[in-house]
């Protein structure tokens, strides 16, 4: 034992220590690798944000249309001769009886204001966003969706339409170059109207 710690601290004694340039080294070698994480890093995080981006897009599609098409089957529910529902340009309005003589449900498309515009750099020019917007009875109209860039029906006979609705992401991808870098998702579902 005693041998052992004898040898132990002549090797230790008869250490240089470390040089300069192999401390430049071990900079230069955790530097570069530093740098390659932290590009990984921001690499996957632009993909996260615009996988969520989509999502959401996805989702306001999806939730939107699952209303209206709720909303719809109901159409022309205990109203006698009354029309059961109307389509004018982007707006759908829809009577039923539920709690009042006719109860009424109206979906529009309301432009973005300029305030709304300026929440959104780069747009493209001409590009018009709207909001989905939810009116029921006359109580005050309720933003159902936003970033709408298009709704429209299309009546295939008097109990079954077809409601497409179309939308974009709230930021630029920066790896998506058609429409500036905004990506779009449409949806499109056929609604039988129970009631007709």
């Amino acid at each position: 034992m005693k041998q052992f710690l004898t040898n132990l601290f002549n090797k230790a004694s008869n250490s240089r220590g470390i040089s300069i340039i192999e401390v430049l080294i071990a900079g230069l070698i955790t530097g570069i690798i530093a740098t390659s994480s932290f590009s990984f890093y921001v690499s996957m995080q632009q993909q996260s944000e615009t996988q969520y981006e989509v999502s959401e897009l996805q989702h306001t599609c999806r939730t939107s249309l699952w209303d209206m098409k709720k909303t719809l089957r109901l159409a022309g529910f205990k109203i006698g001769s009354h029309v059961p529902y109307e389509i004018s340009a982007d707006t759908l309005a829809v009577y039923y009886n539920d709690t009042q003589p006719v109860d009424s449900f109206r979906y529009f498309l309301q432009e973005f204001d300029s305030f709304e515009y300026s929440l959104v750099p780069n747009l493209p020019d001409g590009r018009q966003l709207y909001k989905l917007m939810k009116q029921i009875n006359s109580a005050p109209a309720a933003v159902y969706a936003e970033y709408i860039t298009k709704i429209s029906y299309n009546v295939i006979d008097p109990s079954n339409i077809v409601i497409t609705i179309q939308a974009q992401t709230t930021k630029q991808d920066d790896t998506y170059t058609p429409n500036g870098g905004f990506r779009e998702f449409s949806l499109a579902e056929r609604v039988h109207l129970r009631n007709l």
